[in-house]
């Protein structure tokens, strides 16, 4: 019986490697799965809370927001007092984002979308995710008017119908 289990034992102990080998192969030689995999993380997808993302971020100019995302769609003024301008862009077919200026900076973003958006944050809130899911992500933070605030990390997220549907960067608060 005991010389029973030593072979079952060794035969697995023999196998494990070779299976773990065969398994590694294959995953660090698919260059193409690889070159995927590092275009996405090199892309613009991710929001950092209180900066924006990597194109698009707080304390931006004008100037380099236009060179990265060229001419908005449309720009329209917030207030008369306020000096706020607004600038409308379309990110593709799932994401729309409006850029607020201020005396030539970006002062505040928003991004809309659904749930096929390729947008997250960096903690993983998606388009669409319910409010408990986003508690799950950032603790607990400040829920009125369907609308969950996190000032010091510079983040609020806005619901519809319990779903996330648009996400607000701004400078962080303490």
């Amino acid at each position: 019986m005991i010389s029973r289990i030593l072979f079952v034992f060794l035969s697995i102990a023999l196998l494990l490697p070779v299976s773990t080998l065969h398994a590694q192969s294959v995953t660090i030689d698919n260059s193409e799965y690889r070159k995927k995999v590092l275009k996405y993380l090199a892309s613009d997808f991710f929001i950092t809370e209180g900066v924006g993302l990597k194109k698009v971020y707080i304390g931006q100019s004008v100037e380099q927001l236009i060179k990265e995302l060229g001419k908005p769609a449309k720009k329209k003024k917030q207030g008369m007092y306020t000096g706020l301008v607004i600038y409308s862009y379309t990110l593709d077919n799932e994401t729309a984002m409006q850029v607020g200026i201020k005396n030539r900076k970006v002062q505040a973003i928003a991004l809309a979308g659904s749930i096929s958006s390729q947008y997250t944050t960096i903690k993983g809130a998606r388009f669409d995710m319910p409010v408990h899911e986003i508690i799950n992500y950032y603790g607990g933070g400040t829920l009125k008017s369907n609308k969950l605030l996190y000032q010091s990390q510079g983040i609020r997220f806005d619901f519809i119908n319990g779903k996330l549907r648009v996400i607000r960067i701004f400078p962080r608060q303490k």
